[in-house]
């Protein structure tokens, strides 16, 4: 049973929202810790002063740290933690955070995981966290759906895997929005909002949750995946060909129009999609 649950990078985004996840389940003593100092923890968190002591009694440890230092916090803490505890870590680029786990979790059980959703989410109901398996899937799958309850787990095969549909989910669309971003800041952004239309409204909106973001985490989304610079090359290379096509034949870019239409139309029902887009706006 998991009583003492310890935050390692409690103060970030992802951190302060596990910390206030956990903190309130009254069963539980929740243990936090952060580089930089924590100004207001929840009354019944305590603060720890270094990851290998905050990591040390716990039952299970989330480490929710920057993806740069991520393995050697994992490092730290598996060699900290008592036999038999659960060590998770959240970042989204998984290549080096699986290997380091799987080298430093004979003790422990890991929990090599990426939860799909922002700090903003104000419940975990209906979320979607995915889970890369570093030892035994039915144990790990089990802990993770016990620890996560109402979230929808999805298993990966590998880590390889994780970070070329990673490259594609979060790094293209967090490239894409960027040369958006700065195609539009020469303009008059409110006089935009003012008078756009339903797709313009949700395409800002997506532009403007991106530049909440973290930059440090926003440059290593992007650069840090090795996945995704070849993804980056494609989709430059599809926008100059479809840019050359302006010059041509509206035939041809009405080709493909249709070719991209009846590819997603297979998989989605479109008219749906467009129903749902106003619902959103609407909610």
């Amino acid at each position: 049973m998991v009583q003492i649950i310890s935050i390692i990078g409690a103060g970030g985004k992802m951190g302060s929202w596990f910390l206030r996840y956990f903190s309130r389940k009254s069963d539980t003593k929740v243990l936090a810790y952060d580089k930089n100092v924590l100004w207001k923890p929840p009354e019944n968190v305590t603060l720890s002063k270094s990851a290998e002591s905050c990591a040390r009694e716990a039952d299970l440890v989330i480490i929710c740290v920057p993806i740069t230092i991520a393995p050697t916090v994992i490092k730290k803490c598996a060699l900290s933690m008592k036999s038999g505890a659960t060590l998770a870590e959240i970042s989204s680029i998984k290549t080096k955070t699986f290997l380091t786990l799987k080298k430093y979790s004979k003790r422990v059980i890991p929990l090599c995981i990426h939860p799909m959703f922002g700090p903003a989410a104000s419940s975990i109901r209906d979320t979607r966290v995915l889970l890369i398996p570093v030892r035994n899937k039915k144990t790990e799958s089990e802990v993770l759906s016990s620890l996560m309850r109402g979230s929808k787990i999805i298993v990966l095969p590998t880590a390889q895997v994780h970070d070329r549909y990673m490259a594609i989910i979060l790094g293209i669309t967090y490239f894409a929005n960027l040369i958006f971003a700065k195609l539009l800041s020469k303009e008059d952004l409110i006089l935009l909002e003012k008078i756009s239309g339903t797709f313009f409204r949700i395409q800002l909106l997506l532009i403007l949750g991106i530049l909440s973001d973290d930059p440090d985490l926003i440059v290593a989304i992007i650069s840090k995946n090795a996945y995704t610079k070849k993804y980056i090359s494609e989709y430059l290379a599809k926008a100059d060909m479809l840019r050359s096509k302006l010059e041509g034949s509206n035939r041809d870019l009405l080709r493909d129009i249709l070719a991209a239409k009846s590819i997603f139309g297979r998989s989605f029902d479109l008219q749906m999609s467009y129903r749902k887009i106003y619902t959103m706006l609407e909610n």
